[in-house]
């Protein structure tokens, strides 16, 4: 069986746990393939048999670009089962991937969350700070994730016999509060303040152009002609990845210079690692 399992990912955490979630594909000789939800995404996936969606959690729901780019996505009516990561409590979110995907989507077979710490790198611990340790994804969300794709495969057979197309209990739920407070304060200029305004420390730049070509998921930098990054503030969607993943630390803001970088999980963005 072919699994596509799809994710937006900032800095690298919820790429890491879609990662978790093949692992249990993988073990039953399932081929898993992994796309990364950027702005401009096109995906065919008429060939696969099984699909994963997952988001990290904004302040209670996924990014609004990322509901956007799942809109434009045809999911051939293959049966689809979503994750989420957050800082804390996911809110609505899962319940966003299934209203962004159900126009074209199966049949929902489940979700699965992973919660650690934030991202943020202005709530990060100060540089001249002593011992300092970057937590990620509780373990024993990291260990359902590995053994979720069991349950899921469990319910695709029996899903196989059932009368209904449609099984309400696996379907995502939303809290109409949650709502409210994501209408409101979850707007794209909203969340980009939390990482502010970006400048780039050229002394520290070493013009390898990861921050354009691999880090930003909205299109929000471009090069200059001597390959800085410039930034577009007006489609910076907060996602932290440019200033927690630079490799120089050359990108900066005034809320986040003076604190570590949260780069735990760079490599699964910089260097798309797959275990």
């Amino acid at each position: 069986m072919k699994v596509a399992i799809l994710y937006f990912s900032g800095t690298g955490v919820t790429a890491k746990f879609a990662r978790d979630f093949a692992e249990g594909f993988i073990e039953k000789d399932h081929t898993v393939d992994f796309f990364r939800l950027k702005k401009g995404t096109d995906v065919e996936l008429s060939s696969y048999d099984l699909i994963g969606l997952g988001s990290p959690a904004y302040s209670f729901r996924i990014p609004r670009l990322t509901s956007k780019i799942i809109r434009k996505i045809n999911f051939h009516n293959k049966p689809i089962f979503f994750f989420c990561t957050s800082g804390g409590m996911p809110g609505n979110a899962m319940w966003d991937l299934y209203r962004a995907s159900k126009k074209t989507a199966g049949v929902c077979l489940g979700r699965s969350e992973g919660i650690g710490i934030t991202n943020l790198r202005s709530w990060m611990p100060k540089k001249k700070e002593e011992n300092v340790k970057l937590h990620g994804l509780e373990r024993n969300f990291v260990e359902h994730a590995k053994k979720y794709p069991n349950e899921i495969l469990k319910r695709l057979e029996s899903w196989k016999t059932m009368k209904t197309k449609k099984v309400k209990k696996w379907i995502p739920y939303f809290n109409f509060q949650t709502l409210i407070w994501t209408w409101l304060f979850t707007w794209r200029w909203q969340m980009a303040a939390t990482v502010g305004i970006k400048r780039v420390d050229k002394e520290k730049c070493n013009n390898c152009k990861l921050c354009a070509t691999k880090i930003c998921p909205s299109g929000a930098i471009k090069l200059t002609q001597d390959d800085f990054p410039k930034f577009n503030e007006f489609k910076c969607i907060g996602c932290n990845g440019c200033v927690n993943l630079c490799p120089e630390d050359a990108i900066w803001t005034l809320q986040t210079r003076k604190r570590v970088q949260y780069n735990l999980y760079a490599d699964y963005i910089l260097k798309e690692k797959t275990k």
